[in-house]
């Protein structure tokens, strides 16, 4: 194990637990019309995150990805619930099938790589 390389891992995880017990102790309210919108953000950074850790592990991780990443899936899973909000057609349940099974798709492959790592 290389030096330090846990110590990083560490502030990961703080920043997640801290993140969430702020959010769960932030009395925020939005607009019901904006659920679509939050959903699909919030799938989408998930997705992100799941592509980062997945590229890291392969050792392809740039920042210039990464961004590009989270900026792509923003705008491509925001766009497509506008253009739906717009139609009256559910068309942004196609991003949420997409980043799912994105996020499966490298959970899958993350749980491979580690299993071989462990043999």
């Amino acid at each position: 194990m290389q030096k330090g390389k846990g110590l990083g891992m560490i502030y990961v995880i703080a920043g997640v637990v801290l993140g969430i017990i702020a959010g769960m102790n932030l009395n925020l309210i939005y607009s019901p019309e904006y659920a679509v919108y939050i959903s699909l953000g919030i799938l989408a950074i998930i997705n992100v995150i799941f592509n980062m850790i997945n590229d890291n592990i392969k050792g392809e991780l740039t920042l210039i990805k990464s961004i590009a990443y989270l900026a792509c899936d923003l705008f491509f899973g925001l766009l497509l619930g506008y253009v739906g909000e717009q139609l009256g057609l559910p068309i942004y349940l196609a991003a949420v099938f997409a980043f799912g099974n994105n996020i499966y798709k490298n959970l899958r492959n993350i749980i491979n790589i580690m299993l071989e790592k462990r043999k």
